[in-house]
């Protein structure tokens, strides 16, 4: 019975890391695809007609992509607050295809039927004598478990994003005071910080690309940069933004505000740094005291203890 379970646990375990790995390639492959599509219809000639459906991406990703939208269009577990915040958070990491939703509830509708079967399967006959009650609170449980599995494995996704963002920033800024004293325009700035950073910090690079699109194609440049401050959620980028409208507004140097903006930010990198730092001697104790200590107590007094046994024999 215990075998049983470890190799239920192992294999959950492993389903839950493909279902994580897959909605990171989901998000990553979205902005390729849009690129390619782009492209495809940059090149295509005069009065050709651009085939969606062709030139989708095919394969097994994709399938499984497609079937996990349609059972989440099918079957929409949350509710619409649920729902909009969700959304809101798969923009924040990255995921900004139209049915990046249904996906991720198609993903919530396989973890719950998951953790049911593991609850029907485990759990269940170890309650053979609790009566009826018991076993539906069981897969009430585990139904909530399998719901919330989705939204934590979005969080700590939108958490990951904004640290890589927030590590980077700094070097963004620099480029950014370089391109500025250049003589660039804010659009043309964005857009060669986020050619530079791509291969750097792809996360960042991406939104001031896309910051970049939208300043284009708007002529409301503050209501642009705000909704960039909203999508990534950082308080620093909620700094850069208002020092970008303020300039714009009264008609300030931008050069030297981007210098006092990028030094701040490098000062609170390396406090951030030096926290880390500080809380490493705690954060070590434990795993010294459990695997470190113990070896080296081996290493020092076995040699002691074998000859005081070898005596105490004789």
């Amino acid at each position: 019975m215990m075998h049983a379970t470890v190799d239920w646990l192992s294999v959950a375990t492993v389903l839950l890391a493909l279902v994580a790995v897959f909605i990171y390639l989901l998000g990553r492959d979205g902005r390729r695809a849009r690129l390619s599509r782009r492209l495809n219809q940059s090149t295509q000639p005069s009065g050709v007609a651009y085939d969606s459906a062709a030139q989708a991406p095919r394969g097994p990703l994709a399938l499984m992509g497609r079937g996990l939208q349609t059972i989440g269009r099918m079957l929409p577990l949350f509710s619409a607050a649920q729902r909009s915040e969700m959304g809101h958070k798969l923009v924040a990491a990255g995921f900004r295809r139209p049915g990046a939703l249904a996906v991720l509830m198609g993903v919530g509708v396989g973890c719950v039927t998951l953790t049911l079967v593991l609850v029907v399967t485990l759990l269940w006959p170890a309650l053979t004598d609790n009566g009826l009650s018991l076993r539906i609170g069981s897969l009430l449980v585990g139904a909530y478990i399998g719901l919330l599995l989705p939204r934590l494995i979005l969080d700590r996704l939108v958490i990951h994003r904004q640290k890589a963002i927030e590590n980077h920033f700094p070097d963004a800024l620099d480029l950014l005071v370089v391109c500025t004293n250049a003589g660039l325009g804010l659009n043309a700035a964005l857009q060669r910080v986020a050619d530079e950073l791509e291969f750097l910090a792809p996360a960042l690079a991406d939104e001031l690309a896309l910051t970049s699109a939208q300043l284009q194609l708007s002529g409301e440049p503050a209501a642009v940069l705000h909704e960039m401050a909203e999508r990534i959620g950082l308080a620093s980028i909620r700094s850069l933004v208002t020092t970008l409208i303020q300039s714009r507004q009264f008609g300030t140097p931008i050069g030297q505000a981007l210098r006092v903006l990028s030094q701040s930010e490098r000062t609170a990198r390396l406090m951030r740094t030096e926290a880390a730092a500080a809380k490493l001697a705690v954060k070590i104790t434990i795993p010294m005291m459990l695997f470190i200590l113990p070896t080296v107590l081996i290493v020092a007094a076995g040699p002691a203890v074998l000859t005081l046994i070898a005596a105490f024999a004789k």
